[in-house]
């Protein structure tokens, strides 16, 4: 991957500052228990600070986001994160999505993960033309993108989907085979470069914790005319 293309009708939609890195060395496990303590913090964190963490300016815009692109009653999916654990606690998968999880509902932020071995090129934020398929991620059936959904992936691949169902995309969930991916923190208006980052950063040295080998690298990223790429 080289860079993160923002294309002009994503970014007027508030997608301003996102944020995108590559993350290899990965060795994924199932139960960890080095991430025990921070599991614990933050559902803590959570059960005391539900309200304020929800009354966050970078959490409370992602409404306005789905309200822009036609979906007002839309609940995003870190606020929604952020609701299970307070009620049922973090759900644990593995040492990546776990500590992924962590630092999402420790912003409050919807983050995405995707195993990254085949993903080559830009990565492209963009709307939906409607009509592409899409394959969410822990289901078998697909769904169709509606015009003006947000979407982004590369040239070849569509790896995330946001409007009446939003989801990362199946194809490239992370497995216990998975040793790199790419973590994208897309924003909102409200969220700056620097509170971006902090998330994708915070994941990072979770990861680091149970993957001493994980590297990071952060990926450029531009905004260009409203000039259509093909996801498939």
């Amino acid at each position: 991957m080289n860079q993160i293309v923002v294309k002009q009708d994503a970014h007027d939609l508030g997608i301003v500052s996102p944020v995108g890195c590559r993350i290899r060395g990965l060795d994924v496990q199932i139960g960890a228990p080095e991430l025990d303590g921070d599991i614990n913090k933050v559902e803590k964190i959570v059960n005391d600070n539900l309200d304020a963490i929800l009354d966050k300016p970078e959490v409370k815009q992602f409404h306005e986001f789905f309200s822009k692109i036609g979906y007002p009653d839309q609940t995003p999916s870190g606020e929604q994160l952020v609701k299970i654990v307070e009620k049922k606690g973090l759900k644990r998968r593995n040492n990546v999505v776990d500590a992924y999880n962590i630092a999402s509902a420790e912003f409050g932020v919807s983050l995405g993960m995707h195993d990254a071995a085949t993903l080559g090129g830009d990565v492209i934020i963009q709307r939906a033309s409607g009509g592409e398929r899409f394959l969410p991620i822990f289901h078998d059936e697909y769904i169709v993108a509606q015009s003006g959904d947000l979407v982004y992936g590369t040239d070849d691949h569509m790896l995330a989907l946001f409007g009446e169902v939003t989801r990362d995309a199946e194809k490239f969930r992370v497995t216990d085979l998975t040793n790199e991916v790419l973590l994208v923190a897309r924003g909102n208006r409200k969220t700056s470069e620097d509170y971006n980052r902090a998330a994708c950063r915070r994941a990072y040295d979770l990861i680091s914790k149970t993957c001493p080998d994980a590297e990071m690298e952060f990926l450029d990223v531009v905004v260009e005319s409203n000039k259509k790429a093909t996801l498939a």
